[in-house]
């Protein structure tokens, strides 16, 4: 499925040093790393607790990045798992999306030795 990533600065900045760390040169590319590799955890819990779906400020201030297309499989359960946590509604699906992938991307900086990149 194919959408346009919203991000913060502070998720490019972690994509950036992402890059630099695994050696891949494209955003895309990270991103589908670090989704596949949270997804395969099975730990929703533990990636879109409380603490880090909550907006730490400017909930709405991501703004669209690059376009993405992840697997089928993998888009369908980050919109299970956007429906089943308490998110702040969000205007379309892609934002949705991308709030979900904004999670694991803070989980992944807070909890580093708590995720292998696949």
């Amino acid at each position: 499925m194919k959408f346009e990533l919203s991000l913060k600065s502070t998720h490019q900045d972690i994509i950036q040093e992402l890059k630099n760390k695994l050696s891949l040169e494209s955003d895309q590319d990270i991103v589908k790393k670090v989704v596949e590799s949270a997804l395969q955890m099975k730990s929703n819990d533990l990636i879109f607790a409380t603490e880090r779906e909550k907006c730490v400020g400017g909930c709405f201030a991501a703004t669209p990045c690059f376009e993405i297309e992840l697997e089928e499989s993998d888009y369908q359960e980050l919109k299970c798992v956007f429906e089943k946590y308490d998110f702040e509604d969000y205007d379309s699906e892609a934002e949705a999306i991308s709030k979900t992938i904004r999670c694991i991307l803070n989980f992944i900086d807070q909890e580093p030795e708590s995720i292998t990149l696949q």
